[in-house]
């Protein structure tokens, strides 16, 4: 039996304590300062995670941001980071008031950093901000939180430059329902992870553009697969700009969690509001008040790059026609603009 702290009480961190209970670990969920309502729901008998079906695992123990001390994190096998990209920065910070020695950890945020004055992962910008990193291991793939708290068959990617720490952390989290492929190419993985719901807010638009009056959804299939298939083009384009390999994007944590993204999700909502005509600043006052939409996010990261003289030779209106429309879209609040040619 293994020890694994999980810093972070959102749905995925939640979420991802399932299989690590159900492989008869000792789990510690950790709240962040901001999860301390979701702490004292977990903690009450039979208590159920706001988004999320059933209670956990009994035998996971819930831990409010408060109280957890440096003698957790020195006991635990395995680190998990279970923020979004605007709560990064206090991990970074919590992770070095708690880790005494050496450990890694693995990260399920998705988003885009900058370093040295470019574009990076948090593969590239982490470790050297925190002293005790031993492996930065990247968790990327298909992967909606609910459903593998629900056991449903799921398959994700866990990738680390040191393939090692990568296999060790899969060993500890794969179940029958949590099927875990290992590699070695993070920055590929971190970046297709962020870059996913970034297209996912363009391809979802399709579905609302072309309306199907005669579908139960209303959503026309053939601009949405059309545009699914640029989206995935202009990302591995972009993963390789990155430092990744093109092929990522082709596998579970570029196409696969890009195709579970548009399926639903707060990207996906934005694109579908998007796609019916509304701007970004209308839909983040009203409907996704309070929500972090990472894809958002990826792009003010990315226009930075597509702006800069460097990055304006490499990243084109031509080559990278959905990705512009997106940049365009949250950059002047007017409606997308992209369409199939």
């Amino acid at each position: 039996m293994a020890t694994i702290l999980i810093l972070g009480a959102g749905v995925m961190g939640s979420a991802l304590a399932v299989p690590a209970a159900d492989n008869g670990h000792r789990v510690l969920l950790a709240g962040t300062p901001l999860d301390d309502g979701i702490v004292a729901r977990l903690k009450q008998p039979g208590g159920v995670h706001p988004k999320l079906d059933e209670p956990l695992p009994d035998t996971v123990e819930v831990l409010a941001d408060a109280e957890v001390r440096p003698e957790h994190a020195d006991a635990a096998d395995l680190i998990i980071v279970g923020v979004s990209s605007p709560g990064i920065g206090w991990a970074a910070e919590r992770l070095n008031a708690l880790l005494t020695r050496r450990q890694p950890v693995a990260f399920v945020t998705k988003g885009l950093d900058r370093w040295d004055g470019t574009l990076a992962t948090y593969a590239e910008t982490l470790p050297p901000r925190v002293a005790n990193i031993e492996a930065f291991i990247g968790i990327g793939g298909p992967c909606i939180a609910r459903e593998l708290a629900n056991r449903y068959p799921t398959a994700s990617i866990y990738a680390s430059r040191d393939r090692a720490a990568a296999a060790f952390a899969a060993g500890l989290m794969q179940a029958p329902y949590y099927r875990l492929a290992v590699g070695d190419d993070v920055t590929g993985v971190e970046a297709c992870a962020a870059l996913k719901n970034f297209f996912a807010i363009g391809v979802s638009a399709m579905q609302t553009r072309h309306p199907d009056r005669a579908r139960p959804d209303g959503q026309s299939k053939n601009p949405t697969a059309a545009a699914f298939n640029q989206a995935v083009r202009e990302m591995a384009a972009l993963c390789e700009l990155l430092g990744g390999r093109r092929e990522v994007a082709f596998d579970l944590a570029g196409i696969g969690d890009l195709h579970v993204t548009v399926g639903g999700g707060r990207n996906s909502r934005l694109g579908h509001f998007l796609g019916a005509g509304r701007v970004v600043s209308d839909v983040m006052k009203k409907e996704l008040a309070g929500e972090t939409v990472e894809g958002i996010d990826t792009a003010r990261m990315l226009d930075t790059l597509a702006t800069s003289e460097a990055g304006s030779a490499t990243i084109s209106r031509d080559r990278f026609p959905l990705a512009f429309a997106i940049l365009d879209a949250v950059r002047t609040d007017r409606p997308l603009g992209f369409e199939l040619a």
